[in-house]
């Protein structure tokens, strides 16, 4: 499992090939900053995400009103919404980065 991840979700493949090529110091600085937000982004909805399922939980366990137990329920599948969004989006991102790494790739051979 966590070679699945360390090969896919945070490999260096993506660094190792901006920083191989030929490029200045600009063009490389921009390559990473652009993978680093990316995981950045990710990290954010997942952050979100625990913080929903957080105030859900705290609401169903701690208030005796009935609305507030309504509102708790509805947060904890609101947070699995945004970790499949944050999933998905960041998937959609480091493809198109790739897309881009290979475009460039083809373009200096």
């Amino acid at each position: 499992m966590l070679k699945f991840l360390r090969t896919n979700v945070f490999t260096d493949d993506l660094y190792k090939k901006f920083i191989d090529k030929n490029l200045n110091l600009n063009d490389q600085l921009a390559a990473v900053r652009s993978i680093l937000a990316c995981e950045r982004t990710f990290l954010s909805y997942l952050r979100t995400s625990i913080a929903i399922l957080a105030a859900g939980v705290t609401f169903i366990q701690f208030f005796q009103i009935f609305w507030i137990h309504l509102v708790g329920w509805f947060l904890l599948p609101t947070s699995i919404v945004v970790v499949f969004l944050g999933w998905k989006r960041f998937r959609k991102t480091r493809t198109y980065i790739y897309q881009i790494e290979k475009d460039f790739a083809n373009r200096t051979k």
